[in-house]
């Protein structure tokens, strides 16, 4: 009884330990594309979000909330980060509250401090995206599975039901884990002919498809811009190394965390192997482990389907809730305390080790020195225009100068006019030289750091050169060359 207590607290302990760890690189307001994308969208209306949105590859539910959290935070980057990280911070209650009495005090104190502490975990907790939502709601739908498996509750159900159809509207990895879980679910009653229940999933998932309905179109023009060529690509080895052990590398180099990662899988067999010998329950573990891999394998049957791949280590994080269950719910057997320490010193080690790199990418002191630059030196009707291959660093600059007309050249035409309309009004794309008839006077050029963009068409007699300047930020590593051009008047 004194072990039990022992170890609750601890638990306790871990969770507060954990939810400092994992916010100590929120308060800043730096921003990548991604995250550009999504601070711009949740600018825009409900309505205007949805219509955004379905020219984008992910459904809007985060947009959603995020434009709630604009509106009453007053565009606050940080409250967005903040949201992401009460996301994170929720999963490694969940080991408290829920994972411990289902499975017992080893298992839940072993999921939280592996929701807190695997190196993936601080990268998701301060980005603004939708992965560290998508992550909860994940989990709470295949914990409520499982307890609608053992008792029927009404409360479990409603549970169930909002889950679900939360995570059909917050990305596709998290609409295939659903449908997963729920067919899962199905045959299970059925097969323990539990006629009641079995009603209720049926009535949830008539309810969950009629809610979905008003997306369908969105889906099939979402499905129609990733099959005309995405842009998420398989590379062998790295993009095979990426997918076995993503919840080990977060900021690192792949080779430590792929290292750990086989450890770890070899560990799990024996582990599992060891565990049946000795006829004790494994399928809890067993089933968290299988529907994790049929969500990889129905990413890559929509792959092939589409002929472009959505396979992609970055989405396994929707369902890397179920990652940390089973992992946790095998350690949890093992009796060897030694064991487990090694196991969670390595993981603390690693986990240190990305936090340490993530902290140093957000508190760069040079991060914000492109935007201070241009706010010294840009004048009113100056324009900024930026190509593809320097998009990224491009659109963080869209946002902080939305009073400047801004021109996207995009030669290759990606089908995004709709999509971009997330970074305004004065946020235009060209796809042919046009663009530069337009331009008068003073133009700013976002260029990459080997002028590629300026040599390419502004370097001629039109345009007479003012000043440059490169700019080499911490986070993400994006490099910010601001050339200053003016065009010669034509006599």
């Amino acid at each position: 009884m004194k072990d039990k207590i022992k170890l609750k607290y601890i638990h306790i302990a871990t969770i507060i330990v954990g939810i400092i760890f994992i916010c100590i690189g929120v308060f800043h307001s730096n921003l990548w594309f991604d995250e550009a994308y999504s601070v711009g969208i949740a600018n825009k209306s409900f309505i205007d979000i949805w219509k955004i949105g379905s020219n984008d590859v992910h459904p809007v539910l985060y947009y959603w909330i995020l434009h709630i959290i604009c509106l009453l935070t007053n565009e606050s980057v940080i409250a967005y980060r903040i949201f992401s990280a009460i996301c994170i911070s929720t999963l490694g209650v969940l080991g408290f509250t829920h994972i411990r009495k289902d499975f017992g005090e080893k298992t839940g104190l072993l999921f939280s401090f592996f929701a807190y502490f695997l190196p993936v975990m601080c990268s998701y907790a301060e980005e603004v995206r939708m992965y560290s939502l998508a992550i909860v709601l994940v989990t709470v739908l295949a914990i409520y599975a499982y307890r609608l498996s053992k008792q029927d509750s009404n409360k479990n159900w409603a549970i169930f039901g909002i889950f679900s159809l939360a995570c059909i509207y917050v990305h596709y990895y998290g609409l295939m884990a659903a449908g997963i879980i729920n067919v899962i679910l199905l045959i299970y009653l059925i097969k323990e002919k539990r006629k009641s229940s079995i009603i209720k999933i049926l009535v949830l998932g008539a309810i969950q498809l009629i809610a979905y309905v008003p997306w369908i179109m969105s889906l099939l023009t979402q499905m129609k811009h990733v099959s005309s060529g995405f842009w998420i690509g398989f590379e062998f080895p790295k993009t095979l190394i990426q997918l076995s052990s993503s919840q080990f590398i977060g900021n690192m180099k792949e080779n430590p965390g792929f290292i750990i990662s086989i450890l770890i899988y070899t560990y799990l067999i024996y582990r599992a192997v060891k565990a049946k010998k000795e006829k004790e329950d494994c399928k809890p573990g067993m089933w968290a482990f299988i529907v994790y891999m049929l969500v990889i394998l129905a990413a890559v049957v929509v792959t092939i389907v589409l002929k472009s791949s959505i396979v992609y280590f970055r989405y396994l994080f929707v369902i890397t809730g179920l990652y940390i269950f089973f992992i946790s719910f095998f350690f949890g057997k093992e009796k060897n305390k030694y064991v487990i320490s090694i196991i969670c010193a390595i993981t603390l080690a690693l986990g240190i080790w990305s936090n340490t790199l993530q902290i140093k990418k957000a508190y760069g002191s040079n991060n914000m020195t492109q935007i201070t630059y241009l706010k010294e030196n840009i004048q009113k009707d100056d324009v900024i225009t930026f190509e593809e291959s320097n998009l990224g660093t491009g659109s963080v600059i869209s946002l902080y100068f939305t009073d400047h007309k801004q021109c996207f050249y995009n030669p290759s035409n990606w089908h995004v006019d709709e999509a971009y309309k997330a970074f305004g009004n004065q946020f235009k794309i060209y796809t042919d030289d046009n663009i530069y008839d337009e331009f008068n006077g003073r133009v700013w050029i976002v260029d990459s750091e080997n002028d590629d963009y300026y040599n390419d068409k502004f370097n001629n007699e039109n345009y007479k050169l003012i000043s440059k300047k490169l700019i080499k930020t911490e986070y993400e590593d994006y490099v910010y060359n601001l050339i200053l051009v003016e065009k010669i008047p034509n006599n």
